[in-house]
């Protein structure tokens, strides 16, 4: 009797444990990455080489493609165009402007593949037209 107990103690423990190791294949809090084997933690163990979902370290983008050849002035000005004449938005936003700030993200618009790059773009525009109320 105290052996079948033992062994059923053994094995609630044992699946309890296997829980919390499961658990562990990501799930992480906001603040960190989820490592290429499964784990929670920051720095580069777990945000490098392999990240999947969190704050991963990326390096800057890879796929070739440049803002500034998908955010034509022809693209930019049918987007400020659409604003009413009085805005002011609309002599204080330019393209040079926005180019200059895509300056600071180096991988915006430019990592995964080309149509990847022109999605992210267009949900960026998409965005700022909404809570704008088209770029007031």
């Amino acid at each position: 009797m105290k052996l079948l107990l033992s062994i059923y103690t053994l094995l609630a423990v044992v699946l309890a444990a296997g829980k919390w190791v499961s658990a562990q294949n990501c799930g992480c809090a906001p603040n960190l990455c989820c490592s290429q084997y499964g784990y929670c933690g920051t720095g580069n163990a777990y945000c490098g080489q392999g990240c999947r979902a969190g704050p991963c370290y990326s390096s800057p983008g890879n796929n070739g493609a440049k803002v500034s050849d998908i955010v034509t002035d022809a693209f930019f000005n049918g987007i400020i165009n659409q604003a009413q004449a009085n805005c002011a938005g609309k002599r204080f936003y330019t393209r040079a402007a926005f180019l200059q700030a895509v300056g600071s993200y180096p991988t915006f618009g430019t990592t995964g593949s080309a149509d990847d790059s022109k999605r992210e773009i267009a949900a960026f525009f998409a965005h700022v037209t909404h809570e704008t109320g088209q770029i007031y």
